[in-house]
Order: C-alpha cells, then structure tokens, then sequence
C-alpha cells in the first residue's frame, strides 16, 4: 500500500473524529443562546421607543459619566443621574435587537446562497427534461443538447438568450472524452454556463459551505440556522469541521469528509425528531415566527429553506454537482455590459 494512500486513510480517521468533536459542540446551550436572544428581543422591540437613537443616548451616558471622574455634586449634575439609567436601559434593548439583526443577516447569507443554487439544480433538470424549446432555458439546453451530442465545440453567449442581462459573458464549450451518460454531461455543462452568466461562486469553498448548510437543513428545523455555532461552521469551515483540509484539498477527499458528515449528523439529536434539542429548535422557530410577525414580515422568512426544490441529490452531491466540470468545460471569461 503506497504511503499516499495511508496518508490519505490517516486524514479521513482524523476528520472523522473531528466531525464528531464538532457535533458534539451542537449542544442544547447553542440553542438556548438562540432561544434567550429572541425573547429578549421580542421583549425589547415591544418597550423600546421607534424613535430611540442610540448614538444620541451614547453621547449622552458618556457625559454623564465625564463628570463622575471629577467627583462632581453639583446639582445640574445630579439633576442628570436618572437620565443616565434611562439611556443605558435604552442601549441595552437596543443591543438586544442588534443581536437579532445580525443573526438574521447571517441566515439571510446562508438561505439566499443556499436557495439560489436549489433553484439552479431545479430548472437545470426541468429544462434538460422539457421536449419544448419555448422558453429561453430550453433553447439554451436544446443547444447544448446537441453541441454534447455532434461533439462541437460551440461559445454560447448570454447575449443570445438574455438579451436585458446586465452584465453578459460568453461560455465555451469544447468536446471531451466520450460519456456514456449523456444525459449528465448536458445538465453539468448546462449547470456551469448558467453559474458563469449569473455569477455564480464556483470556487470550493463557497460550494462546500453550501454543503454544509443543506446537511443540516435537510434533518433538522430551519431555525438551526440561527444557531452561532452553524455561522461559524459556514463562515469557517476548514476551521470548524475540517481541520484538515484546505481550499487546495482534492475534491475526493472533501466529497468523503462531507459524507462522513452526513452519516454523522443523522443520528444527532439535532436531526431525530423525538430528542429535547429537535423540540427545542421548534420552539425556536415559533419565537423567529413571532418576531418576524411582530415586525410586520413574511413569517417564512428568513432562515425558512424552500423545501420545495428539495431535488433528487443526497446533501453532499450538491458540491459534487457543481464541481463536476473537468477540462471539456472552459469558460470565456469575456465580459461586457449591455448598453441601456
């Protein structure tokens, strides 16, 4: 057995176990974090004024607080006590609200990449299924069923199908070795030419946390995205969960640790219905539904993964998917902006 392959070996067994030192960081304290900050602040937006400014009751405290260094007992002083537990009152319903936009942030960040790339396995195969070539995703999968099949080497540029698209770039299609799956080869050549005209990341790192993220929101509610400990597994992967592994790591290693992920987290409390932590991440989603309610928005928003584009791929296939271009796929970096 070459050492290659024994070292290879060596790093899955460590990743392996660093999967399961991550997964038992997701404990019932992650999502009680998540549980205290909306009742705060629910709690907050229900007392603190709409015209509350922070920044004014900031310069305001800190005068306050310049006159105590000089041990003042004046009477305009004293006089200012009280405003000064007020203001800090304020700042501390105000924080509490900070905290919950900032994760809502987060989980808009995560949802929206998540939900994008869904979205683009979803019309992908329902274009390469379609025998109609009425709309413009079919015509552009009727050509590029045909260039696949004549084996030509063909530029398709957006221009021709997305006439209004601001910004337009050209993709190259070249023939490779032959594919005894046609079929595949046309909606991962169709799947790459649509990332390059939409600009899609396709670098590893984003399609890995991408993975990540519909690992766990294929087992679990998906208020687990507002959990802290799932930002920094997003935010930092090869930090968090894959140690490691590298943005340089080969695609069959990081294919194998994100399976071991998926074998790992499916008997995680945080994915098995009838554990206290899965009925705590519901609990959680009913608070994110109050607040959202309470702020006037759409009740399945954020952090509610569309489960309708749910495809036919297991979690960690959703790198594979968008990695699967190899060197019959080159794509014309051109770039150009429509004129209005």
């Amino acid at each position: 057995m070459s050492k290659y392959i024994l070292h290879s070996q060596s790093n899955l067994t460590v990743i392996s176990a660093e999967i399961s030192v991550f997964l038992n960081g997701l404990t019932l304290e992650s999502i009680d974090r998540a549980i205290i900050a909306f009742k705060e602040g629910i709690k907050s937006r229900t007392v603190l004024p709409a015209d509350f400014d922070p920044r004014h009751a900031q310069l305001a405290c800190s005068h306050i607080l310049q006159l105590t260094e000089k041990s003042s007992t004046g009477m305009n002083y004293v006089y200012d006590i009280p405003k000064f537990w007020i203001n800090l009152n304020g700042l501390m319903h105000s924080s509490n609200l900070n905290i919950i936009e900032s994760c809502i942030t987060c989980v808009y960040c995560m949802q929206g990449a998540l939900n994008f790339h869904l979205w683009l396995i979803h019309i992908v195969q329902n274009a390469v299924e379609s025998s109609s070539r009425h709309s413009w995703i079919e015509k552009l999968a009727w050509d590029v069923d045909i260039a696949v099949n004549r084996k030509q080497t063909i530029t398709f540029d957006s221009v021709k199908y997305l006439p209004n698209l601001q910004f337009h770039r050209s993709y190259t299609y070249a023939p490779g070795r032959f594919r005894y799956n046609q079929t595949k080869l046309i909606s991962t050549t169709l799947s790459s030419i649509l990332r390059l005209w939409l600009h899609f990341p396709s670098d590893e790192l984003s399609l890995l946390q991408l993975s990540l993220i519909n690992i766990v929101v294929s087992k679990s509610p998906s208020s687990i995205l507002f959990l802290d400990k799932i930002w920094e597994m997003y935010a930092t992967p090869f930090s968090t969960v894959f140690n490691v592994w590298n943005v340089h790591s080969s695609k069959a290693n990081i294919d194998k640790s994100l399976a071991e992920l998926q074998q790992q987290y499916d008997s995680h409390p945080f994915a098995t219905a009838s554990s206290l932590e899965y009925q705590k991440l519901e609990y959680l989603s009913k608070l994110i539904a109050e607040w959202m309610g309470t702020n006037g928005l759409d009740n399945d928003m954020p952090g509610m993964v569309s489960r309708r584009r749910k495809c036919s791929f297991s979690s960690n296939n959703l790198f594979q998917y968008a990695m699967t271009a190899g060197p019959e796929h080159k794509p014309n970096q051109r770039l150009w902006q429509t004129s209005h």
